[in-house]
């Protein structure tokens, strides 16, 4: 009896709530069902949002898979070997390390505990200040095993089974970070698409919301990358998919060039190396495309349907979804956040081996496209193209560093190849993990408190709209 509980519960997490395109399509079924509609209204938004997002996937992964192999190469060219920053690479070590000692399954306990907590400071919204709800299903897993593998590893570091209070632990304080992080972007996420209704729940909440504030003050928000009027032959760049490819194809287009066409496989007979250079950094342009459509489509069914859900059951809720649907909003700006991230980024990796450094970092497209691309949207926001250019430069700067320090304590167990390196994970998850190795479970759980009375703050400052239009100046 147990094991079949056990069998279906984790089924339950990785077949429906590790599926953000199923998870999101039956928020929406259910919003729409809340608001009244007819069933076949209701299901007809459910298959337009399960589309939408799975549209959505459909561009980011392309885009992965378009320019990963061009990063690997680029890697083994110089044959430097080191850690990955990326997503994926994180998720991947978490799994192999939990594994490796019979405590991957642990995972969804603390996936479950953590959103089931999220759930609980919407409910209590009065007193805790909690308006959004994190429903970024294959983020909620992500963060849920890397997490529970770092803080694992410093407190224990032994291949024991994890304890239940590590556990218990980790579920809150991840839970406690969707919570609040994404609630904190609220207001700003609100500016950037225009009051669009929902909030961001990813990798860079944190990153984002320091992007907006520090923007403000390095430029000017008039000036932004997608108004940029410029003359004669110039004029092309207007169009952001011409300036996408005209910029890929110079910037990436280098980059395979100094690798050589010994570093590509690809068909000879087809191609001539210029015309596949070309073909390659154009599906950059393409993908941003289809990115745009599925973002369109799945958050104009969100919206709407969210009211239901708001009103009905968390009132004054706020669904915090993907960071790649606010690219549409700015749809250039991804492109700034890209470069300037990946010079900030080689800069930094190029300052490690000048130190000689005995941890090295290998940029992954996921962490240069999606989080300097995001952070670069709320920059543009605030201070236009010149806080949409240095901040994420220096960001990128900041993600190989603190990735670097957090790997230093985590890169002996042999099935590690790399960390998350998305900007919120180089900063406060960085030194969360150093803290707890020095000092205890004492840092998590007072960082649950701490993180707690943020809400509070942000109450106080927009107390009037605070649960209803959102739209407040950030």
């Amino acid at each position: 009896m147990q094991n079949g509980f056990i069998m279906f519960f984790q089924e339950f997490v990785n077949k429906f709530l590790g599926q953000a395109p199923l998870l999101l399509a039956t928020v929406v079924l259910i919003g729409y069902l809340m608001l009244g509609k007819k069933f076949y209204e209701a299901l007809a938004g459910f298959i337009k949002a399960f589309v939408g997002f799975k549209i959505l996937q459909v561009g980011t992964g392309g885009l992965v898979r378009t320019f990963s192999p061009i990063l690997k190469s680029l890697t083994a060219k110089f044959g430097i070997k080191a850690f990955v920053i990326d997503p994926y690479f994180g998720q991947t070590s978490a799994q192999e390390v939990l594994d490796s000692f019979d405590s991957l399954q642990y995972v969804g306990y603390v996936m479950l505990i953590a959103f089931a907590w999220n759930i609980l400071l919407v409910a209590f919204r009065k007193q805790t200040k909690i308006r959004s709800l994190f429903i970024t299903g294959h983020i909620m897993y992500q963060q849920s095993a890397v997490l529970l593998w770092a803080l694992y590893w410093v407190l224990r570091g032994t291949n024991v089974t994890v304890t239940t209070p590590i556990v218990i632990v980790t579920g809150l304080l991840i839970g406690t970070y969707w919570s609040v992080m994404c609630n904190l972007i609220v207001e700003a996420t609100q500016e950037v698409t225009d009051g669009a209704g929902f909030t961001i729940g990813h990798q860079q909440m944190f990153g984002a919301w320091i992007a907006y504030k520090i923007g403000k003050i390095i430029g000017n928000k008039e000036e932004t990358v997608d108004n940029v009027n410029l003359p004669g032959w110039l004029s092309i760049f207007n169009d952001n998919i011409v300036s996408n490819v005209v910029l890929m194809t110079v910037f990436v287009g280098s980059i395979m060039v100094i690798i050589g066409k010994e570093g590509f496989e690809y068909n000879t007979g087809k191609y001539w190396f210029g015309t596949y250079i070309f073909e390659t950094t154009a599906y950059f342009a393409v993908y941003i495309t289809i990115i745009l459509t599925g973002v369109r489509m799945f958050v104009a069914e969100l919206t709407e349907s969210f009211q239901g859900i708001s009103n009905k059951i968390l009132k004054g809720a706020v669904p915090a979804v993907d960071c790649a649907v606010t690219f549409g909003f700015a749809p250039n700006a991804p492109t700034y956040g890209f470069i300037f991230g990946f010079f900030g980024q080689m800069i930094a990796i190029g300052i490690l081996i000048l130190m000689k450094s005995p941890i090295l970092i290998i940029a992954g497209f996921i962490c240069l496209f999606f989080d300097n691309g995001t952070i670069a949207v709320f920059a543009n926001k605030a201070g236009g193209r010149r806080a949409a250019a240095i901040i994420p430069f220096i960001f990128g700067m900041i993600q190989v560093f603190g990735s670097a320090i957090v790997l230093s304590v985590l890169k002996d167990n042999p099935n590690v190849i790399g960390w998350m390196g998305m900007f919120d994970w180089a900063t406060l998850w960085m030194g969360t993990t150093l803290l707890t190795k020095s000092l205890g479970i004492i840092v998590p759980v007072g960082l649950i408190a701490g993180m707690l009375v943020i809400p509070q703050l942000q109450y106080k400052r927009h107390a009037k709209n605070y649960f209803t239009t959102m739209r407040e100046e950030a």
